[in-house]
């Protein structure tokens, strides 16, 4: 995906992927008064449904943006049909923003 790096995930039920905004991104969330991750989040769940955590919320280092996804979908059949509509939204996403 455009602008996300993650550790491999090894048997653990999250992954917190970090994103690399654009600054014309981050300058738009600094007028907004919002964390860009929040946004980022939020946009996520109202265009695929698709729910993840802000890792402003867990105390991320300054500068960095997180989210948590778990991989706990349901039915795991539908696991890769998920991460598609991911790569789609977040790949937009960055275009759009670019």
């Amino acid at each position: 995906m455009d602008n996300i790096t993650c550790a491999p995930i090894e048997g653990a039920m999250y992954a917190f992927p970090r994103v690399h905004f654009s600054d014309n991104f981050l300058r738009h969330c600094k007028t907004d008064g919002r964390q860009p991750d929040f946004i980022y989040c939020l946009q996520m769940l109202e265009e695929t449904g698709i729910m993840t955590v802000p890792g402003s919320g867990f105390g991320q280092k300054e500068d960095t943006y997180h989210f948590r996804i778990t991989n706990l979908v349901s039915p795991t059949s539908r696991m890769q049909e998920t991460l598609d509509a991911l790569k789609v939204f977040n790949n937009n996403f960055h275009k759009t923003w670019a």
